[in-house]
C-alpha cells in the first residue's frame, strides 16, 4: 500500500497594527476561485470571514465543510485550512484578522468567564455557521465593515464593541456543542505548541529542546517539521518574531533603540542591529525614519495576504483569488 501524500502547509503572518490590532479585507476583489489550492495554510491570528454570495467548500485537514451565502467562519491561528468555490461559481467574502486579547484586552476571556478555554478557541478550533445557526452574524459583520469603510470619529471604539459582541456569540457557539461543524480542531498541526510558545515568550532565552518537548518530538524531527511547515528554522522564526515586535515598538513609541532591543529579547545592541538589518534590509534608525513612507513598512506584511492575488495557480486567466 502506498503512503498517503503529505499535506503541504503554508504559513501566513499578518502584522496587526499596534494601536488597533485588526485588519479588514473586503471589496469586490475578494472573490474566491473555484480551483482548489494544492496546499493548506495557517496564520498567526484569528480569522473571521463571511460569505456574501456564492457557495463552495472549506477544507480543514481532511474534513470538508460546505458553505453558502451568509455563512460565517472562524478559524483559529495555527489551524490549517483552505477555501474554494463551487465549479462555475466565485464566492465573494470579507475577512477580519485580529488578536482578541490585543484588541479587547488581555482579560477578555476572564471577563467572559472563560479564563482557560479561551486559548483553545484561539489556537486550535474552527467554526462554520449557517445563517440559521447564526442569525446575528450578518448584522454584526456588516456593522464592522461599515464602520471601517466610513471611519467616522470614534469608529475604532465602535468596531471594538461590535467585535466584542461577535466574539461572545462565537464563543457561545464553540462551547455549546450544538453545531456539527463547531469543534476543537483535530487538524491543528503538531508544531502549534511551539508557535504559541514563541509568540508568548519571544523576548526570553530558551533552547530548541524546550520547543521540541512541547510538541512531543525529538529535536531533529522537530527542526525538520518546523522548516517544512514554516519555511525557516525555529531560530530564524524566533528572530523574525522579535524583529516584527521591535518594528511595532519603533513605529508606535519614542523608546530608545537600545531599550527596544532589550524589550524584544536582545542582550546587545549590536546583535539586535545585525539581525534587524538582515531581516529588514535597513538599520533600526533608518527603518524608524522611513517606516511611514513608501517602501517596506514591516516584515510580515509580505508573508500574509493583504490583497487578492492577480492570478490563481491553475486558473491563470480568471484573475480570481484564493482565500487569505
Amino acid at each position: 500500500m502506498s503512503r498517503p501524500k503529505r499535506t503541504v502547509l503554508e504559513y501566513r503572518s499578518y502584522e496587526l497594527p499596534a494601536g488597533f490590532p485588526l485588519i479588514v479585507l473586503t471589496g469586490d476583489e475578494w472573490h474566491i476561485s473555484a480551483t482548489p489550492s494544492g496546499r493548506l495554510h495557517f496564520h498567526n491570528c484569528l480569522e473571521i470571514g463571511i460569505c456574501h454570495s456564492g457557495a463552495g467548500t472549506m477544507l480543514f485537514n481532511r474534513q470538508s465543510v460546505e458553505f453558502g451565502p451568509g455563512f460565517l467562519t472562524c478559524v483559529a491561528r495555527n489551524t490549517p485550512h483552505t477555501t474554494w468555490s463551487s465549479p462555475g461559481d466565485t464566492s465573494l467574502w470579507s475577512y477580519l484578522f485580529l488578536d482578541p486579547e490585543l484588541l479587547l484586552g488581555e482579560s477578555v476571556f476572564q471577563q467572559l468567564a472563560l479564563p482557560s478555554q479561551g486559548q483553545d478557541f484561539l489556537s486550535d478550533s474552527h467554526i462554520v455557521l449557517s445563517p440559521e445557526q447564526a442569525p446575528w452574524a450578518e448584522s454584526l459583520m456588516q456593522a464592522i465593515l461599515a464602520e471601517h469603510a466610513r471611519q467616522a470619529p470614534g469608529y475604532q471604539f465602535s468596531m471594538r464593541g461590535y467585535c466584542m459582541a461577535l466574539l461572545v456569540h462565537l464563543l457561545r457557539a464553540y462551547y455549546s456543542g450544538d453545531y456539527a461543524d463547531t469543534a476543537r480542531d483535530a487538524s491543528a498541526h503538531v508544531i502549534s505548541p511551539a508557535l504559541d510558545y514563541i509568540r508568548r515568550h519571544y523576548n526570553r532565552d530558551f533552547d530548541q529542546d524546550r520547543l521540541a518537548s512541547l510538541c512531543h518530538l525529538s529535536v531533529s524531527h522537530f527542526r525538520r517539521l518546523f522548516k517544512e511547515q514554516i519555511g525557516v528554522s525555529p531560530l530564524t522564526f524566533l528572530h523574525q518574531t522579535r524583529i516584527l515586535n521591535s518594528c511595532i515598538l519603533l513605529r508606535s513609541s519614542e523608546r530608545l533603540i537600545s531599550e527596544v532591543a532589550s524589550t524584544v529579547g536582545y542582550d546587545s545592541l549590536s546583535g539586535f542591529n545585525r539581525h534587524f538589518q538582515q531581516i529588514m534590509g535597513r538599520t533600526p534608525s533608518e527603518w524608524r525614519r522611513t517606516s511611514g513612507s513608501a517602501g517596506r513598512p514591516s516584515l510580515l506584511e509580505f508573508t500574509g495576504w493583504t490583497r487578492a492575488e492577480a492570478l490563481d495557480e491553475g486558473n491563470e486567466t480568471t484573475g480570481e483569488s484564493s482565500a487569505p
